[in-house]
């Protein structure tokens, strides 16, 4: 029974992976237009801190070893890198280094935070 919490954490991290990609690949004027698209790079970190965290949660539900989760976080870096190339495709957007970065610190945020708690929740009570 313990596989269904793991299956939904799993579906919600791909779903949320996909939304970003989809979303990355319309063009720049058919984007909602609310306000927080105006705070561009807030929205890079927030997406990304949001995958980050998703990911963290769906690799300790499955039990992957600590030292794989740096590939993991590779992987989701390399994916924002090609996230950002793959705009120079799409009619009315452009390659952002800065969006990239953005991109970079959300999942830095979101791999160090689930680091810092789990590193206080394992140390033994005083």
């Amino acid at each position: 029974m313990k596989r269904w919490p793991n299956t939904v954490l799993f579906l919600a991290t791909g779903s949320w992976f996909v939304a970003i990609w989809v979303l990355s690949s319309l063009p720049l004027q058919q984007l909602p237009s609310l306000k927080i698209f105006s705070w561009d790079k807030l929205a890079h970190i927030a997406e990304y801190l949001v995958l980050a965290v998703l990911a963290c949660r769906s690799l300790e539900a499955a039990r992957v070893k600590r030292n794989y989760w740096v590939w993991v976080f590779l992987i989701l870096l390399l994916s924002a890198a090609l996230d950002e190339w793959h705009q120079k495709l799409i009619p009315h957007r452009s390659v952002s280094l800065w969006d990239f970065l953005a991109n970079a610190i959300g999942l830095a945020l979101g791999f160090g935070v689930n680091r810092i708690i789990h590193d206080r929740s394992s140390q033994p009570a005083a």
